[in-house]
């Protein structure tokens, strides 16, 4: 009997926990408030999409969306997540013609795709465990319910002209379908950041005017950005590597990179690692140390000037241009070791004269095993120094300031007449270049027939084309040939992002979006611009002026919501992850938003922007008060210029404090005029004091 007993305490354990007494759809649970509770929802393996992959499991597929319903009887802790292990999941930016979004709903909201977690170097055929974090507050005591939906790609025929579309859906498996619930929040959840937004925290990052673009890594729980310190003794700054806490805004470690130039704002992170980069040097950091440093010194060739470096990283190699040296070259991301240089150059001589070349480029993009990027080669004729003779008399003469001899500048003579030095001829080429990502060997490369130069830090790569912005016009040519597809004509374009088969750029004071395919307009919205990004359907743009965020629909162009007020006027490009929003502002501080009732905290910002102009008039009220309630107007007056000067004093302080680049000038003024304030003040008092012992006698 006891056995029997046994047995079915073990059945009915067994039960609790798979759920196998409910439906074959839905499982029931109760969380253990004390501990990390992770239930099996499904074991059993599940194919979606069109059915093209037999060696999947089942070999038939079952459909395009798959729902899954469970009952929680309670939800103690504030973390969820969806752990499955997946098989032929088309990675992000492996996907062919079309991309597939494979989305997971939680009772309806998106918390994710399934492709995101699938890196691109690895083979799409393998099974790979795919965790997405998102907030409990999207549970329900009761019925839940996720669904997992394959992606919809569709393939136009000829996308530079024809509208005939077929569809195609990713097929791919999926099994061990697990949901965690975790007590003590260790990871930031994903959700869609959705207006209007509230300020959760913010942090000040150092510097003056300091909009570094922060990055965020994997699992949402740290932000990087690089900064410079003043360091007393030495004429240089101490240039660290900072990671902050996401929940919070509190640095968590912060290392020195040892080099004397200041670091670029271009910040990665990938492999694990951080990547940051000065005129000298590319590092790669940690939790707790420097991994490596690649020194570029050697590289420079005979050019003085350091080159401004800006690493991308793909494939476990991290790639940069050296662009004043012509070259481009790949790095191993792990260990640090050079795999290869690729010099470049504009393929144009031009006889007869003599020539300085520079150079300018965009960062590289690399995906598809392509590493792409542009360059402006610029020829600047050497112009020989005139060597002045007595008596010298040329009908093309003319008195100038100055005049070059034998490389030196010599004032001029009054009345006297020199030879003009011609200006310089000066030639401008624009070339595209496609490398092989993995040995640096060219694919191919075009001239550009534009004499507008560069518009563009960077170019994208999207659906096998390669897009890139000139002064006039936004470009898209084939990834693997270079054959040029379309061009639109926009204005001093900036892209931002390539995604949802749209061109999303700035565009002067605009913000606009393209057609992938055929670059047709698909809406403009004028008046406000700046960097942006693309999340969920929405565009967030950051803007100049006293609210510093713009919501716009990434479908009909039209604002959906402006705020996000912050303390410096101007701002850096937004980064969204894991339900957060964060950016730095020109008060040299790093915000984080979530979505939420901004309360009064604009109400606030614009308190402490008009600090001296309230404290002003409040001192002025004080000081009519003085005047009447204080016979003693010497007394009266004393007493409220030491007021006035305390008053001031904080004002600016506060001001420095959250809005540096508005009150710095003030401030310097300020500081200048309290000791003249405070020794009138003084002055004034004591007479008073003195004033009025002598009338009580």
């Amino acid at each position: 009997m006891k056995m029997i007993s046994s047995i079915l305490l073990i059945l009915f354990a067994i039960v609790t926990m798979t759920g196998s007494a409910l439906p074959d759809n839905e499982y029931s649970g109760q969380l253990n408030p004390g501990s990390t509770a992770v239930y099996v929802l499904d074991a059993g393996h599940h194919h979606l999409g069109d059915g093209v992959k037999p060696e999947l499991t089942p070999a038939d597929a079952e459909g395009t969306v798959y729902t899954k319903i469970f009952v929680q009887d309670r939800i103690d802790g504030d973390t969820a997540s969806i752990t499955v292990t997946t098989k032929s999941v088309v990675p992000t930016d492996t996907a062919g013609i079309g991309l597939f979004y494979d989305q997971v709903y939680v009772n309806g909201n998106n918390v994710g795709k399934l492709n995101d977690h699938i890196e691109a170097k690895e083979q799409d055929n393998l099974p790979r465990s795919v965790t997405i974090y998102f907030s409990t507050k999207l549970l329900h005591s009761g019925e839940n319910n996720i669904t997992v939906s394959s992606g919809c790609n569709a393939i136009r025929s000829n996308y530079s002209y024809s509208y005939n579309y077929s569809y195609n859906y990713d097929d791919f498996e999926f099994y061990d379908l697990r949901l965690e619930i975790i007590p003590e929040s260790k990871y930031l959840y994903s959700e869609n950041v959705q207006p209007p937004l509230r300020k959760i925290w913010s942090s000040s990052i150092g510097g003056y005017q300091n909009t570094r673009l922060p990055v965020v890594s994997e699992s949402g729980e740290l932000i990087y950005y690089t900064s410079s310190r003043i360091d007393p003794g030495t004429p240089w700054g101490k240039q660290t590597i900072n990671a902050m806490d996401a929940r919070n805004g509190e640095v968590v470690w912060s290392h020195e990179t040892g080099g004397s130039w200041e670091l670029n704002d271009h910040v990665i992170y990938a492999e694990g690692l951080v990547f940051a980069s000065d005129y000298e040097n590319i590092y790669a950091f940690g939790d707790n140390v420097l991994e490596w440093k690649f020194n570029l010194k050697p590289y420079h060739d005979e050019y003085v000037s350091a080159p401004d470096v800006h690493p991308v990283v793909y494939n476990s190699t991290v790639y940069t241009t050296i662009y004043n040296a012509g070259k481009v070259l790949a790095i191993d991301a792990r260990t640090g070791e050079l795999k290869w240089i690729h010099s470049f150059g504009p393929e144009q001589e031009l006889p007869d004269k003599e020539y300085w070349i520079s150079y300018d480029s965009t960062i590289p993009t690399a995906s598809k095993g392509v590493v792409v990027f542009i360059v402006q080669f610029e020829y600047r004729e050497k112009i020989m120094a005139v060597a002045i003779e007595e008596g010298m008399e040329d009908p093309n003469t003319l008195v100038v300031g100055y005049i070059e001899k034998m490389g030196e500048d010599i004032p001029i003579e009054p009345e006297r007449e020199y030879p003009v030095t011609p200006a310089p001829d000066k030639i401008t080429f624009t070339r595209v270049f496609a490398l092989n990502a993995s040995n640096g060997e060219e694919i191919w490369n075009y001239s550009i027939n534009s004499i507008s130069g560069l518009s563009e830090t960077s170019s994208f790569i999207y659906n096998d084309l390669v897009y890139y912005g000139l002064k006039d016009k936004i470009v898209a040519r084939t990834l693997n040939t270079g054959r040029p597809i379309w061009s639109s004509n926009v204005s001093w374009p900036h892209i931002y992002a390539v995604v949802d088969g749209k061109v999303f750029a700035s565009a002067g004071s605009d913000v606009v979006a393209l057609d992938a395919y055929n670059g047709s307009s698909i809406w403009k919205c004028q008046g406000s611009s700046g960097p942006l990004s693309v999340y969920g359907g929405l565009a967030y743009v950051g803007i100049f002026g006293n609210e510093n965020l713009l919501v716009i629909d990434g479908d009909t162009g039209e604002q959906v919501w402006k705020g996000g007020r912050t303390f410096g006027s101007s701002v850096s490009q937004p980064v969204l992850s894991q339900g957060r929003l964060y950016m730095t502002a020109s008060d040299s501080r790093l915000y984080a938003f979530e979505h939420g009732e901004p309360g009064l905290q604009n109400t606030y910002a614009s308190f402490v922007g008009y600090l001296p102009l309230f404290a002003a008039f409040a001192m002025l009220v004080l000081l009519i008060v003085f005047m009447r309630k204080i016979e003693n107007r010497f007394l009266a007056l004393g007493s409220w210029l030491l007021a006035l000067a305390v008053v001031l004093f904080v004002s600016i302080t506060i001001m420095l404090e959250y809005i540096p680049e508005a009150g710095w000038g003030m401030g310097l003024l300020v500081f200048m005029t309290l000791p003249v304030i405070i020794v009138v003040g003084i002055l004034l008092l004591v007479y008073g004091i003195w004033q009025k012992r002598k009338m009580k006698r």
